[in-house]
């Protein structure tokens, strides 16, 4: 019965396969790849490691493929080189490697071709590679404000030999600091736990443990769904706040080195142009940010959550003595996050016609 039934369906279609099967990512035997006990530095620069790349077939012999290839690596980022022109089966070269962490390994794939042909969809992976995982400010140091050395990664930070402190809490994360470099160093971070933080997570908390995913949310940098472990017993000074000048409110790339730390500007203006036909009046009621100015510089506070009794419009107008708390940025917007009321000091007037 089952001949007559396949004849009736014809011949079978001869399946075709695509070569390679596999392939192999060998790193050079001299290359130097740290070990788990004694892990290379963290670096954002690129490092190079010399590697071979050969393709098999389905047998495990060695096949002359001509074509070109994908590399990645994870975690971290590759230099320029991202694809190879395997000749023969065999490429052999440099490859640059930034921001790695942890066990880092070297990808090649047959995907993503531009030639048009059919790719077999195999892949191979290096031996790995052993970095340090970063401390906070060299996960933070950037040229660039609206990234970080981490941006996309799940974030394995080091804690364990560092000083790392609770400097705030809010009803959905906290902040920490890495004692070890000072504010100003891009030592603060904003750890987003979408809900009121565990209840360990105090003022003052050390942390020995902080992994999470690694997220640019409007040009701030934050963890989210966090892994952590707090110290028992012990408990860390948190560094006072960053009183900011003028020539520092007005440098991005200063204000990005305090992001996540506490900073507070003294003799801040609420403007007397914040009114209700104003534009600034406008985003405040639909972000609840309102503007302050520290000599030419423009900056935001927001405080509807904390400090609700506080209406910043009937204070336009006013030289506060003080405003303060943690610093973050919207898309060039350099923010307060005000934690508690002392944190908005009393506001004075000039008198009328007065500067």
């Amino acid at each position: 019965m089952l001949p007559l039934l396949l004849a009736a369906c014809g011949d079978l279609p001869e399946r075709v396969r695509v070569e390679p099967t596999f392939i192999h990512v060998d790193l050079a035997a001299d290359a130097v790849v740290g070990t788990e006990a004694a892990p290379l530095a963290f670096s954002p620069a690129a490092q190079a490691f010399t590697l071979t790349v050969s393709t098999y077939d389905v047998q495990g012999e060695a096949y002359d493929f001509d074509g070109e290839l994908s590399l990645d690596v994870r975690p971290g980022r590759l230099g320029d080189v991202t694809r190879i022109d395997v000749a023969d089966g065999v490429w052999t070269g440099a490859v640059a490697v930034e921001a790695g962490f942890g066990p880092t390994r070297i990808w090649a794939t047959d995907e993503d071709v531009t030639d048009g042909r059919t790719p077999s969809w195999s892949a191979g992976v290096s031996g790995a590679i052993w970095f340090e995982r970063p401390t906070i400010p060299e996960m933070q140091t950037t040229d660039n404000h609206e990234t970080n050395q981490l941006d996309g990664e799940f974030a394995e930070l080091r804690l364990a030999d560092r000083e790392v402190v609770v400097t705030g809490t809010n009803a959905a994360g906290f902040w920490v600091s890495d004692l070890g470099t000072a504010p100003g160093g891009f030592s603060g971070l904003y750890v987003y736990t979408f809900q009121k933080p565990p209840e360990e997570i105090v003022l003052g908390a050390r942390l020995d443990e902080l992994n999470g995913q690694n997220s640019e949310y409007l040009a701030a940098t934050q963890l989210n769904f966090p892994t952590l472990h707090v110290v028992d017993g012990a408990s860390l000074t948190p560094p006072a706040a960053v009183v900011l000048t003028e020539s520092t409110a007005c440098d991005d790339n200063a204000m990005e080195a305090l992001e996540g730390s506490r900073v507070r500007a003294e003799s801040a203006v609420v403007p007397d142009t914040f009114t209700a036909d104003s534009e600034a009046y406008a985003d405040y009621l639909e972000y609840g940010q309102w503007p302050l100015t520290l000599g030419a510089c423009t900056l935001y506070a927001e405080s509807g959550a904390t400090v609700p009794d506080y209406f910043p419009p009937d204070h336009a107008g006013e030289t506060l003595s003080h405003v303060e708390g943690m610093l973050k940025e919207v898309y060039g917007k350099w923010i307060f996050t005000i934690l508690d009321a002392s944190d908005i000091g009393a506001g004075t007037r000039s008198p009328k016609g007065q500067p």
